[in-house]
């Protein structure tokens, strides 16, 4: 591990950590400033929308640097690719924690790590893919064209516009040319997404999680008689069935 990271870590370390009851807290109060910053750009001024927008800001700054290392933690599990350290890494993955806490809803109750570690995740995929941004033809393919340009413009001609088209099918494309004619679009958000949506893989990360905590929970608690097992209502002790709420 770098000086660099160790540093890193040594900092995000002393900052503390939220329970589930303050995460709710800063929740509302980054969702109160939303509220408010669209009717201070509606027109609306006064004392109550400028607190409410400095409170917001606030309670998000404090919800990511207590999220930091859970950047590092995902982070961590990448391989790295030629040209890229952890920190670049962990520099992507805080772009998603941002994006979590602004779209976080603490009414659908899931808890933020694991809402959250689905936007790190694909904020550090993107930046992956954007490492290796080359979109090229199959060799075969790309042969048979550059053979097919050699052969109509062997004579030095200028290409008319069907022959540069295939020269273009010929040359590699970066995933992050911008598109458009604003050039507000990058190429790589045009390209389709077979993944579920956040919530789908939020929910399905939870219950993976609840099946593992469970299934601790039944390792580590001593059968009880058989005669106690009608105790529970899964079936099981109800030593058991208490230890197992208190993981849920």
């Amino acid at each position: 591990m770098s000086d660099s990271v160790g540093q890193y870590l040594n900092e995000i370390g002393m900052v503390p950590l939220l329970n589930a009851q303050e995460e709710r807290e800063l929740s509302q109060i980054i969702e109160a400033g939303a509220d408010a910053r669209a009717r201070e750009e509606a027109g609306e001024t006064g004392r109550e929308v400028k607190r409410a927008i400095r409170a917001a800001d606030r309670a998000k700054d404090r919800f990511i640097r207590a999220n930091l290392r859970l950047v590092v933690s995902v982070a961590r599990r990448y391989p790295l690719p030629p040209g890229m350290e952890l920190l670049d890494l962990i520099q992507e993955g805080n772009l998603g924690l941002e994006h979590a806490v602004d779209k976080f809803d603490w009414r659908k109750g899931f808890k933020f790590s694991t809402y959250a570690t689905f936007w790190i995740r694909q904020a550090i995929g993107r930046a992956l893919d954007q490492k290796a941004s080359l979109v090229r033809l199959p060799g075969d393919r790309s042969a048979s064209l550059r053979a097919a340009l050699r052969a109509v413009s062997g004579n030095g001609d200028e290409l008319d516009e069907e022959h540069a088209r295939l020269h273009r099918l010929t040359t590699p494309t970066s995933l992050d040319r911008t598109i458009g004619d604003d050039d507000s679009n990058e190429l790589v958000d045009l390209l389709p997404d077979s993944a579920d949506g956040p919530e789908l893989q939020v929910m399905a990360m939870a219950e993976n999680e609840m099946a593992t905590r469970l299934l601790d929970v039944w390792t580590i608690v001593p059968a009880m008689p058989s005669s106690n097992a009608s105790a529970s209502p899964t079936g099981g002790n109800a030593a058991t069935a208490r230890l197992a709420k208190t993981w849920v």
